[in-house]
């Protein structure tokens, strides 16, 4: 009798035994599916995330990212940063884009006859032998801005558009033209290209830096106030020591006037005839790449 309920009782200890030994695994079980649900099917990184390289081509309008809203983790040391992250210039504290290798590049700063993709601006300096960076827009200029990008030097400060970081063979600005059309005074314009010089020189000190003029008529032909305004700058850049090319008569000079798409912008058949003016001044300063 007392063999029997012996028996008994153990066969009742391995059933319970094997009741609880499936309940655990089934815990064990929902508990991982619902780890996998949480990771979306993925497995957890051992390391942490980096942010993708992106490619920036040049010639490109400026870049978009707004960095004022970039995570902290974009923001990488310079030595290591991949193509399209933003680091930080160890000069001026502000945030540059990484494009790689500049040594063939030139950074052009301007307004709408820079801006767009086959100016005769960028087109000259392609001429010349670089790659074109842009920052910019149109409307603005040393002095004056739109409602979304302030003047050159402002929107620098404001990063309204972005410097890439690195060293640059050329820096060129052209503009003068809005300054003009909008009476800035000379001493707004002079003001302005001061400052935006003495930060082109922070920020690239090793580059030198190259001032397009004013595209206009001449004197004689109606040029007016966008002439007087290209003098200006003339003066302006002799007394910081930067490179100046005058086209404060280009249109009546070269017969520009049936390439005019308004009274100051060019057609693109007049982009494609100024171009290569613009590159024989670049080679009269010494200033084309073989």
């Amino acid at each position: 009798m007392d063999a029997g309920f012996r028996r008994t009782g153990l066969k009742a200890r391995r059933a319970t035994a094997r009741v609880l030994a499936a309940a655990l695994a089934a815990a064990i079980a929902l508990s991982i599916a619902g780890c996998d649900a949480a990771l979306g099917g993925r497995a957890p990184s051992s390391s942490p995330s980096t942010p993708e390289a992106v490619g920036v081509p040049f010639g490109t309008a400026p870049l978009a990212v707004q960095p004022r809203t970039t995570p902290p983790r974009r923001l990488t040391p310079q030595p290591s940063a991949p193509l399209g992250s933003w680091i930080v210039h160890p000069s001026t504290q502000r945030i540059e884009s990484v494009l790689g290798d500049l040594s063939r590049a030139a950074v052009l700063i301007g307004d709408s006859q820079s801006e767009p993709s086959d100016s005769w601006v960028r087109r000259g300096l392609e001429r010349a032998g670089y790659s074109v960076y842009f920052a910019g827009s149109g409307g603005t200029g040393y002095s004056v801005g739109i409602a979304t990008v302030h003047a050159y030097a402002e929107a620098l400060r404001l990063r309204d558009w972005h410097l890439p970081a690195g060293s640059p063979r050329l820096v060129v600005v052209q503009g003068g033209g809005n300054d003009a059309s909008r009476n800035a005074t000379d001493e707004a314009i002079v003001a302005g290209a001061r400052t935006l010089f003495a930060e082109l020189q922070r920020t690239y000190p090793e580059a030198p830096i190259v001032m397009v003029g004013t595209l206009a008529k001449s004197a004689a032909d109606g040029g007016g106030r966008r002439t007087q305004v290209d003098a200006l700058l003339g003066r302006t850049a002799k007394g910081l020591g930067a490179t100046f090319i005058s086209c404060g008569d280009w249109i009546s000079r070269y017969g520009l006037a049936g390439d005019l798409e308004d009274a100051v912008h060019l057609l693109p058949s007049g982009r494609a005839r100024l171009a290569p003016v613009l590159a024989d001044a670049l080679a009269a300063e010494g200033l084309t790449l073989p």
